[in-house]
């Protein structure tokens, strides 16, 4: 086989020079645009008032205060679990009943939070966001279960 420059023709392809053109032909650029960090999908959308991100940082928010701030556990443990029904007032029942409707109507409003920040994200959401909302979406609906346990077990005051 020569490769003198007269026997070789322009036109004629190898099987090796098509394969190669079909490679090139079909590279979209993907891969070096990963190489080099540059985001394939669509750009964020910058966050704002009624973003995913917002209402995600609100339940959180909501849910911290709702177990921080509150006895719920102490008292699910002491009239749901234990059963023990020790004798209140009924100004003590008001205030114990009252506690455990505020700390489920907080729990039922993170929950709502998250649940629309959820509905409101999509593929440009932050990841972080979506973690957040649905953590609380799921850690908040257990403590609005143990809230209603809870108000369902207090004694009313005699």
């Amino acid at each position: 086989m020569s490769t003198s420059p007269e026997d070789t023709n322009p036109n004629d392809e190898t099987p090796d020079a098509a394969a190669e053109d079909t490679r090139t032909a079909g590279d979209t650029g993907a891969g070096s645009a990963f190489l080099e960090g540059t985001p394939v999908g669509p750009p964020p959308v910058p966050g704002g008032l009624f973003a995913a991100e917002t209402f995600s940082v609100i339940g959180l928010l909501m849910f911290a205060l709702a177990t921080l701030h509150t006895r719920l556990f102490e008292l699910f443990s002491w009239f749901f679990l234990s059963g023990a029904a020790p004798s209140h007032s009924s100004q003590q029942a008001a205030v114990l009943s009252a506690e455990v409707a505020v700390a489920g109507g907080l729990s039922a409003l993170s929950v709502l939070a998250a649940a629309v920040a959820l509905f409101r994200g999509g593929a440009a959401t932050r990841a972080w966001s979506r973690w957040c909302a649905a953590a609380t979406v799921v850690v908040g609906s257990l403590m609005l279960i143990v809230s209603v346990l809870t108000f369902a077990g207090l004694p009313s005051g005699s």
